[in-house]
């Protein structure tokens, strides 16, 4: 059995609709992280499936960033 992690940055959902109604501080989220961009909930489906999958049977115990470089920013 495998234990992993996605990190998430900002994404753009409805749990956080509240803070997208400030245009400014949606932007001012988007400008820190590397790519310009908040995430939006596609963005996790590649790494999803990759944990869930075959090809990380021997990927355990990891924190996968899926944040656009905001943790590296």
């Amino acid at each position: 059995m495998t234990s992993n992690a996605l990190v998430p940055g900002f994404v753009l959902t409805p749990l956080n609709a509240r803070l997208q109604q400030d245009p400014q501080k949606v932007s001012e989220l988007a400008e820190r992280t590397m790519i310009g961009r908040n995430g939006l909930p596609d963005d996790f489906a590649g790494a999803a499936v990759f944990l869930a999958g075959a090809g990380s049977s021997y990927v355990t115990g990891q924190s996968l960033f899926v944040d656009g470089g905001l943790s590296v920013h």
